[in-house]
C-alpha cells in the first residue's frame, strides 16, 4: 500500500502544485486547507507524514504540529514544514528541534523541489498498482438524495437526447478515449449520451473539454468514494447513512455537520465522485453514444479539472488490459512514431510527472516503436501506457518514414516551461491577467515572425522548431482551460499567432518569400507619419499610466494618460491609451464608451498613416458592439499595410468568413 501523506496548505495554487507532485510520485494524499480540519483528519486516519504550511487561514501551522506531537499515534510522524514567510536559520533550527523528526523549508521553487526529494528519501513510495474496485457500499438500499435526483434527471434527459439528431456510433468501433479526443480536436460544446444496457451517462463538454458527468447508477455514491479513499471509516459512514434515512438530506452536508469531513475535502470528494463516473467509461467495450452539439451544460457546484489527454492517460491506466493496449499499438508496429502535425494535438497536457513528460516530449518522429520503448527513461509498463494514451489522444501517429518535426532535446523545453520549472513557479502565462495577455498580443502583432518566436533571421530549422515548441506550450489551450472565456480567447489568439509564425518560418518556400517581403518593406521609404518626440516628463507619466493599466487600476491610468496628453497633445498613442483607460473604468456606462471612442478617434486623426491606431479603434468598435465600424477601421489599417496577416484574420472572423 502506498504511503499516506496529509498536506495542509492554505494557498490553493501551492496546494495543487505540491499535491500533483506527490500524486505523480505514487503517494496516497489527502489535503486540508485549515488547521482545525487537519486535526480532525488525523483522528480518522493517522498519516505516514505531514506536509504543513506554517501559516494557515485559521492560525499557525505550529499549533497543528504541537497537537500531532501530543498524540501517541502521531508523535513520531515526520513533519515537513513549508514556510510561507521564511524567518531565518534560527527559526528553522528551533522548529526542527521542537517538532523532530521535522524538516523546515521555504516555499521557494528550489525548496519545493527539495521537499519532494526529502519525502522520497524519508518515506519511499511503493510501485504503483492499478486502482482496486470500489468498496461495497453498506446499506445499499439507501442512496444520497442528490444521487437519486441525478438518476431521475439523467433518465429524463437521456430520453430527450436520444430523439435528437447528432453524431452517433458504437463503443466497439469508436472507444470512449477516441470519442473524447475527437470532441477535443473539434472544440465541441454539447452533451454526449452513452448507453450500455440499462446504464446511462451524460458527459457535458465546453469548447472540447469535459466539464461534468452524470449517471443513473446509484452505486456511484459519494459515501463509497470517501470510504475507498479512507477519508471516513465505516462507523462514520453508517452513522451518516442512518441520518440520511431520518433527515432525507444530502450525505455530504451531513458529514460536514458531523465534523467528519471538511468543506475542502467535500469538494475534492465530489470531483472524485464525478471522475469515478467518467473513468468507468474507459472500461466499456460495448454500448452506443450520441453527441448533441450546442446542448448547454447544467449548473454544477464542481467541475472536472483535467484536460482530455490527462483523462485519457488515467482512464487507460485504470482500465486497459494488455490486449487493449496491444490493439492500439499494433498500428505502430514496425513504424516510426511521429508527432501529430497539429500543435494543439501534439502539445496536449498529458501528465504532471516530469519524467513522463520528458519521455513524451522526446518523441521526435525519428525512431520506430521498438526503439522508443527500448530507450525509455521510465519503466516499460509506464512507457507503454503513455504511448497508448498518446495514440488514443491523437498526439502521435504511425509513419513509414522518419518525420522529424520536434526537437530531440525536448527535455530542455520541459525544463524551461514544465510544471516543475522555476519560471512556472514565478509567473507563468496562465497566471497573468487578461489585460497583460492582451498587451502581449498587441505587441506580437507589431513584430516580425522571427521576433514573435525570439529567433534570428538566419536561425536553423532546429532552432525555430525548439523556440516554437517552448512558446506554444506556454500558451496551449490546456493551460487556460479553467479560465474565463475572455482570457481563453486572448490566449488562443496568441497560440494562433505563434502557429502562423511557425508555419511561415518552418516551410522553406514560405520563409524565403517572407524574408523577401521584409526586405522590400525595409527598402521602401517609411510612411509619411510625423512623430514628435514627447518631452521626458510626458513619457514618464505615460509609462506610469501603462503600469496602472496593467494592474487594472483604470481610473488612475486614465488620470496619468490625461496628464501625458496635456504635456504632449500631439501623441496619437497617448490619446489611444487614454481612450481605453476611460472605457475600461466604466465599460457599462454610455458616457465612458463615448468618451473613450472620442479619444481613439482623435488618435486616428493624429496618426492617420499609422495602421495600428486604426486597429486599436477597430477593436474598440468590435468590443462595444459596433461591428460595421470595426470592419471599416480594420479595412483602413490593411490599406495602409496589407501585410498584417493577423489583422486580416480578425477581419475575417468579424465578417463571419472564418
Amino acid at each position: 500500500m502506498a504511503p499516506y501523506l496529509l498536506l495542509v496548505e492554505s494557498d490553493p495554487e501551492l496546494q495543487q502544485r505540491i499535491g500533483n507532485a506527490f500524486r505523480e510520485a505514487h503517494y496516497e494524499l489527502a489535503t486540508e486547507a485549515e488547521g482545525v480540519w487537519a486535526r480532525r483528519s488525523v483522528l480518522i486516519r493517522p498519516p505516514d507524514a505531514v506536509i504543513l504550511d506554517t501559516s494557515l487561514n485559521d492560525g499557525s501551522g505550529f499549533a497543528v504540529a504541537e497537537a500531532l506531537r501530543k498524540d501517541p499515534e502521531t508523535e513520531k510522524v515526520p513533519i515537513f514544514f513549508v514556510a510561507s514567510r521564511f524567518r531565518g536559520a534560527k527559526h528553522r533550527s528551533e522548529a526542527r528541534r521542537r517538532f523532530a523528526p521535522a524538516e523546515y523549508l521555504s516555499s521557494s521553487p528550489a525548496d519545493l523541489e527539495t521537499l519532494l526529494a526529502r519525502v522520497l528519501e524519508t518515506i519511499p513510495p511503493k510501485a504503483p498498482t492499478t486502482p482496486s474496485a470500489l468498496i461495497d457500499y453498506p446499506g445499499g438500499k439507501v442512496a444520497d438524495p442528490a444521487q437519486q435526483r441525478e438518476r431521475r434527471e439523467v433518465e429524463e434527459e437521456a430520453r430527450r437526447l436520444a430523439q435528437r439528431a447528432g453524431w452517433r456510433g458504437t463503443i466497439a468501433r469508436e472507444p470512449f478515449a477516441r470519442v473524447l479526443a475527437r470532441l477535443y480536436l473539434e472544440r465541441k460544446t454539447g452533451a454526449l449520451l452513452l448507453v450500455r444496457d440499462r446504464v446511462k451517462k451524460i458527459v457535458h463538454f465546453h469548447d472540447g473539454y469535459p466539464i461534468s458527468v452524470r449517471s443513473n447508477v446509484l452505486a456511484e455514491c459519494l459515501g463509497q468514494i470517501l470510504l475507498a479513499r479512507r477519508l471516513i471509516d465505516r462507523g462514520v459512514l453508517e452513522e451518516s447513512l442512518e441520518r440520511m434515512r431520518q433527515e432525507r438530506r444530502q450525505q455530504g452536508a451531513i458529514l460536514v455537520e458531523m465534523g467528519a469531513l471538511s468543506p475542502h475535502n467535500l469538494t475534492r470528494a465530489l470531483v472524485g465522485q464525478m471522475e469515478a463516473k467518467l473513468y468507468e467509461l474507459f472500461a466499456w467495450q460495448t454500448g452506443s453514444f450520441r453527441f448533441i452539439e450546442g446542448k448547454r451544460p447544467p449548473q454544477v457546484s464542481v467541475r472536472l479539472e483535467d484536460p482530455p489527454a490527462a483523462i485519457i492517460h488515467e482512464g487507460i491506466r485504470r482500465h486497459y488490459d494488455g490486449d487493449r493496449q496491444n490493439a492500439v499499438l499494433d498500428r505502430f508496429e514496425g513504424q516510426y512514431v511521429a508527432l501529430s502535425p497539429d500543435p494543439r494535438q501534439r502539445l496536449q497536457d498529458l501528465s504532471h510527472d516530469p519524467e513522463e513528460r520528458a519521455f513524451a516530449f522526446a518523441i521526435d518522429g525519428t525512431r520506430r516503436l521498438a526503439k522508443v520503448l527500448e530507450q525509455a527513461n521510465i519503466p516499460a509498463r509506464e512507457a507503454r501506457l503513455l504511448l497508448v494514451a498518446m495514440g488514443e489522444a491523437g498526439m502521435i501517429e504511425p509513419s513509414r518514414t522518419p518525420t522529424r518535426r520536434h526537437d530531440a532535446d525536448s527535455h530542455e523545453v520541459l525544463t524551461d516551461t514544465g510544471s516543475g520549472s522555476r519560471e512556472s513557479w514565478q509567473r507563468p502565462p496562465d497566471r497573468r491577467s487578461r489585460e497583460e495577455l492582451e498587451a502581449l498580443y498587441e505587441g506580437m502583432l507589431m513584430l516580425s515572425h522571427f521576433d514573435v518566436l525570439g529567433v534570428a533571421e538566419d536561425a536553423s530549422g532546429h532552432e525555430i522548431e525548439r523556440a516554437y515548441e517552448r512558446r506554444a506550450r506556454e500558451f496551449h489551450p490546456d493551460r487556460f482551460r479553467s479560465h474565463p472565456e475572455e482570457k481563453r480567447a486572448v490566449a488562443r489568439r496568441i497560440f494562433e499567432c505563434l502557429g502562423e509564425a511557425h508555419a511561415t518560418l518552418g516551410d522553406t518556400g514560405r520563409r524565403r518569400k517572407y524574408l523577401q517581403r521584409l526586405q522590400r518593406e525595409r527598402d521602401e521609404p517609411a510612411p509619411a507619419i510625423t512623430f514628435h518626440s514627447p518631452p521626458p516628463a510626458a513619457e514618464e507619466v505615460y509609462y506610469a499610466g501603462v503600469e496602472q493599466l496593467r494592474q487594472r487600476r483604470y481610473q488612475e491610468a486614465a488620470s496619468a494618460f490625461r496628464q501625458a496628453v496635456t504635456l504632449a497633445p500631439g501623441q496619437a498613442s497617448y490619446h489611444g491609451a487614454l481612450g481605453w483607460a476611460i472605457y475600461r473604468s466604466a465599460p457599462a456606462e454610455p458616457g465612458a464608451i463615448a468618451a473613450g471612442r472620442a479619444e481613439l478617434e482623435r488618435a486616428v486623426e493624429l496618426g492617420e498613416r499609422d495602421p495600428w491606431v486604426h486597429v486599436s479603434l477597430a477593436r474598440f468598435h468590435a468590443e462595444t458592439g459596433a461591428a460595421d465600424r470595426a470592419v471599416t477601421a480594420f479595412e483602413q489599417a490593411l490599406k495602409i499595410n496589407p501585410g498584417l496577416g493577423d489583422v486580416e484574420e480578425e477581419l475575417r472572423r468579424l465578417r463571419g468568413d472564418a
